[in-house]
């Protein structure tokens, strides 16, 4: 799939900034080669091979690796005004869920998502949807799919989830996952903290529950994302040895540090509460509700911060609200409590590649590895807002959208 234009498939970009991932700084005077879907060198102007090859100049523009999701819901449909997108989606057709989720898929990639991790959907469907993406039936970043998640009864996400309520249950759930296509399991183990009740956050799986999904998940080779927001939650998915920990709304200082000291990621979401406290059409309770759990949980992701607990970005697209195209928004929200422009960058790049065991294949922009890249217009580390609006993107080497500048009285693109 690719955009109208006249970028042809060899090519080397000579960008303004480039921001590769790995280093410290931007660079400035540098170019990109790509061909055959990968790219071929990146060093100062002149030092690549160029015979041959469009050269392409945005001198104005930002170069950085392909941007990366690691909580998605792409068969959420996040348009609804009313109600639960999570509930919605457990009750409507097959159909209707891969439509949505189709859209989805194809937001998120113009805006410069080039892979995502999936926190879950009804029926295995985003199994489905990332066998589609593989293909090129479906347009979307690449996609881990994580089938149903794992939850206990009447915990939450059960009406869409995958039922397992002792430790044997769990690894049965994981040995089913896996035998679907599952690329990473979704173990949920807390409720909701946006409920207004006494249920809001609490832990729903036992230390033991975890950690016999988790076991069973690594035999299988497969890394377990946790849905935690309170303490106890937190602290016992970290113990356990999940790959990251989702949300931690709640999570107090002995529950980071418990993360800190076990090494394992999370992925904050601030767009979540961001979005929620300015829902339409929220009850007095959900209002309150919401304007206090957003500043629970900026302190407790600031307090993570502060502590050097790897951040990933994650979105949880697919809420209400929530659209597929909300990771700048993620990475300025990082910014604003207390992580460098450049360091929240490789929450969404590198790190994150990392976190989903891609990092030799995707994350930074190094010889050899695939042709993800996104440019913009601006420096991300002086404003993380010029995110929101990508003058290309490309994925694998494949334009996805290209949408510089026309010069006028000048060939498109020329």
């Amino acid at each position: 799939m690719s955009a109208p234009s006249d970028l042809r498939p060899d090519l080397v970009l000579r960008p303004g900034l480039l921001i590769d991932g790995v280093a410290e700084t931007a660079r400035t005077g540098w170019e990109l080669g790509v061909s055959g879907g990968r790219i071929t060198h990146v060093g100062p102007v002149g030092t690549g091979s160029v015979a041959g090859r469009q050269i392409v100049d945005l001198p104005h523009a930002t170069l950085i690796p392909g941007l990366i999701d690691c909580h998605v819901h792409y068969l959420f449909d996040p348009r609804i005004e009313t109600g639960n997108s999570v509930e919605l989606a457990s009750t409507q057709p097959t159909e209707t869920l891969m439509l949505v989720g189709a859209r989805n898929a194809r937001l998120a990639l113009q805006a410069g998502v080039t892979t995502a991790r999936s926190a879950g959907a009804p029926r295995d469907l985003d199994i489905a949807l990332a066998a589609g993406i593989a293909r090129s039936d479906v347009i979307g970043p690449r996609l881990l799919p994580a089938g149903r998640a794992v939850t206990i009864t009447g915990g939450h996400g059960s009406p869409f989830g995958l039922i397992a309520d002792s430790a044997p249950e769990m690894v049965r759930a994981v040995r089913r996952l896996v035998g679907a296509g599952a690329q990473v399991i979704k173990a949920v183990a807390s409720e909701a903290a946006m409920l207004t009740d006494d249920r809001a956050g609490v832990a729903e799986m036992s230390a033991a529950e975890l950690s016999a999904l988790v076991a069973e998940a690594g035999r299988l080779r497969r890394k377990v994302m946790a849905h935690a927001q309170d303490s106890v939650s937190v602290r016992a998915a970290a113990e356990a040895g999940v790959a990251s920990i989702e949300h931690a709304f709640l999570a107090d200082e002995a529950a980071l540090a418990a993360v800190a000291r076990s090494g394992v990621a999370l992925t904050p979401t601030l767009v979540v509460t961001d979005v929620y406290r300015s829902l339409p059409k929220l009850s007095v309770d959900q209002q309150r509700r919401q304007e206090e759990l957003a500043m629970l949980h900026r302190s407790s992701c600031e307090t993570a911060i502060g502590m050097g607990i790897p951040i990933v970005t994650g979105t949880d697209c697919g809420l209400r609200g929530v659209g597929p195209d909300l990771v700048w928004r993620e990475v300025e929200l990082l910014t604003e409590h207390g992580m460098t422009a450049m360091e929240a960058l490789r929450g969404a790049t590198i790190r994150a590649a990392r976190l989903l065991g891609l990092e030799s294949e995707i994350g930074s922009l190094e010889e050899g590895k695939q042709a993800d890249l996104v440019a913009v217009n601006g420096d991300p580390t002086a404003d993380p807002g010029c995110l929101s609006d990508p003058v290309l993107v490309m994925q694998k080497g494949v334009l996805v959208s290209d949408r510089r500048p026309v010069r006028p009285g000048s060939p498109p693109h020329d």
